[in-house]
């Protein structure tokens, strides 16, 4: 019998503009800071993203250039919905 050492979960979400609420492709999604050599996912045309994370991960990071990154912590939701990244002239609502 093998056990699964590394459990995962599947978490998702949409990323999209703060002003045109336009979703936002190639958004970078990084589910581990201290780990430098990471490859971030991207999310696809849609901006959305759907990615496996380990069961004690707490949260995640999402940066696009020119908009503020982000820190997503993550509960025992799977679908985190949309996501709304800020830049220059976006009031945070």
């Amino acid at each position: 019998i093998y056990t699964c050492v590394f459990p995962n979960r599947i978490v998702s979400g949409t990323v999209k503009d703060c002003k045109t609420n336009l979703p936002i492709p190639g958004a970078e999604i990084i589910i581990n800071k201290s780990q430098s050599n990471q490859k971030p996912k991207l999310t696809n045309f849609d901006g959305h993203f759907k990615l496996y994370i380990p069961d004690d991960t707490k949260e995640i990071f999402i940066r696009y250039p020119k908009y503020k990154e982000i820190k997503i912590t993550i509960s025992d939701s799977k679908n985190l919905g949309e996501i709304i990244l800020f830049k220059r002239g976006c009031k945070n609502r």
